[in-house]
C-alpha cells in the first residue's frame, strides 16, 4: 500500500520559460521536490510514455529543460485531492498560453455537458449505420413486439377501448372527437391552417 499523501503541503506551481517568463505549465503537487525532478525525467527520457506529452515537446522544441524552471507560486494546507485539483484549475484558467494537456478538475456539469457533445458527434459519425441496425433489428424481432402488443391488448382491452371512446377537441375547429377518430379527422379538417397539411 502507498503511502498517505499529506495534502497540508500542498502546492501550485508553474513551469515558465527562464528568458520570456512566459507561464507554459501549471501543477500541483504534495511533494514539490520530487514533482520538479520527475518533469525533468520525464521530459528527457525518452522510453517513458509521457516522453511525448504536450508540455515535454514544447520545453524540448524550446531550448530544453535547462531553459526552462519550475516555481512553486502558491502553498496551501488543504485536506483531499479534490480541493488541490480545485485550486489547479483555478490557476490555470487565469492563464491563456498553457500547454497543459487537460483540464486538473471537471465539474458535474461540465462532465454531463462533455458527455452529450461526445453523444452527439458520435451519432453524426454513425448515422448511417445506426439507422441499418435499427432496420436489422426492427425486422429480427417483428414477431416478438406483435405479439407483444397483441399480448398488451389483450390484457388491457377495456381500458385501452375506453381511452379511445374518450372525446377530445380538435385544436382547429373545436369539434369534439373521440381519441380513436381524432387522427382521421385532423386530416381533413377543414379549418386547418393550409401549411399543416
Amino acid at each position: 500500500m502507498g503511502r498517505t499523501q499529506d495534502f497540508t503541503n500542498s502546492v501550485i506551481y508553474h513551469i515558465r520559460h527562464m528568458e520570456s517568463k512566459e507561464v507554459v505549465y501549471v501543477g500541483s503537487t504534495t511533494n514539490f521536490s520530487q514533482r520538479k525532478t520527475k518533469h525533468k525525467y520525464n521530459c528527457n527520457h525518452e522510453g517513458k510514455e509521457c516522453f511525448t506529452y504536450p508540455i515535454y515537446s514544447h520545453i524540448r522544441d524550446n531550448g530544453g529543460f535547462d531553459c526552462f524552471e519550475v516555481i512553486p507560486i502558491q502553498s496551501l494546507k488543504l485536506e483531499n485531492k479534490t480541493q488541490l485539483l480545485i485550486a489547479e484549475q483555478e490557476e490555470i484558467d487565469k492563464h491563456q498560453t498553457l500547454v497543459n494537456g487537460r483540464k486538473a478538475h471537471v465539474t458535474i456539469e461540465e462532465k454531463r455537458i462533455d458527455h452529450i457533445e461526445s453523444t452527439k458527434k458520435w451519432s453524426e459519425a454513425h448515422k448511417a449505420e445506426y439507422k441499418q441496425y435499427q432496420k436489422k433489428y426492427r425486422e429480427a424481432n417483428q414477431d416478438y413486439h406483435k405479439e407483444k402488443s397483441k399480448t398488451y391488448y389483450q390484457s388491457n382491452k377495456a381500458e385501452i377501448i375506453e381511452k379511445y371512446k374518450q372525446k377530445i377537441e380538435c385544436k382547429f375547429c373545436h369539434k369534439l372527437k373521440t381519441k380513436g377518430n381524432m387522427l382521421r379527422h385532423m386530416k381533413t379538417c377543414q379549418s386547418k391552417p393550409k401549411e399543416e397539411n
